[in-house]
């Protein structure tokens, strides 16, 4: 495994690379999301897992940076790799920078893959994501982390959910301040590239949880709706298919990631 820093004079980026084999990138806020992937996945690519800047251990000396931001960060991380072209695969927050790293950045992706994400936060994940940024205005983080829990994991998986809440709140929570969750749902809550995804060229993958009650399956449907030629798979999950149905998760990413290019 290689772990190291790249310097990007406002600030830097803390990575990891792990395996051998085509690059492909997993984006989210913090590289520990990907603890059930990681050993399946770079057992065929290499790899790559990095902190966004501001979060964990990839300092920003300007504040957070907005998603378009966090997309050019991952550009100069590739350039500082020297890798061209890298598939990518964003869940969640990831899966907003995924979209804009697509359309800012397109000759480095490779394929594209979108895991509880969306284009447009309508319906139903407008009115959640008002109640969350609600908390966070309030400095409310016990009550934020209440409501969001909720979110994470279907009925099935909710007692296993339960017992692993302490974990859960240590690897997924409490490395967050207010400040930074404001960042994160703060920008979700204006996240609007509906009418842009149309210009993605790349073989694209739109994965969703079919029981996530944050960002459902009709929000899923219309994120790969308006990507030309994406397919689309519901996991039986709530809002971290790779948490709750990591075999199912993995399976798809290998098979997607390694077919023919």
């Amino acid at each position: 495994m290689t772990r190291q820093t790249l310097d990007l004079g406002d600030g830097a980026i803390r990575y990891r690379i792990r395996g051998e084999g085509p690059p492909l990138v997993l984006v989210s806020t913090l590289a520990g999301t990907w603890i059930r992937q990681i050993p399946e996945l770079s057992q065929h690519f290499s790899v790559i897992t990095y902190d966004m800047r501001g979060f964990g251990d990839s300092p920003s000396a300007q504040g957070f940076p907005s998603n378009a931001e966090h997309a050019d960060d991952l550009d100069r991380l590739l350039e500082g790799l020297g890798i061209p072209r890298a598939g990518v695969l964003g869940l969640s927050h990831g899966g907003l920078v995924a979209q804009h790293f697509a359309l800012r950045h397109p000759h480095r992706v490779d394929r594209l893959a979108l895991v509880a994400t969306f284009a447009r936060p309508g319906s139903s994940t407008g009115i959640f994501l008002n109640m969350l940024n609600g908390f966070l205005d309030r400095d409310d983080l016990p009550n934020f982390w209440e409501v969001l829990k909720s979110f994470l994991f279907s009925a099935a998986g909710w007692e296993r959910m339960t017992r692993m809440e302490a974990h859960l709140r240590r690897a997924m929570f409490d490395q967050y301040t207010v400040a930074a969750l404001r960042s994160i749902y703060g920008q979700a809550r204006e996240h609007d590239l509906l009418s842009a995804l149309g210009e993605i060229r790349s073989p694209t993958l739109v994965i969703g949880g079919a029981e996530d009650m944050l960002f459902p399956p009709s929000v899923t449907e219309a994120l790969a709706a308006a990507i030309p030629g994406a397919s689309l798979e519901l996991l039986p999950a709530a809002h971290v298919p790779p948490v709750e149905a990591p075999l199912a998760f993995n399976k798809i990413a290998t098979e997607f990631f390694g077919a023919e290019r």
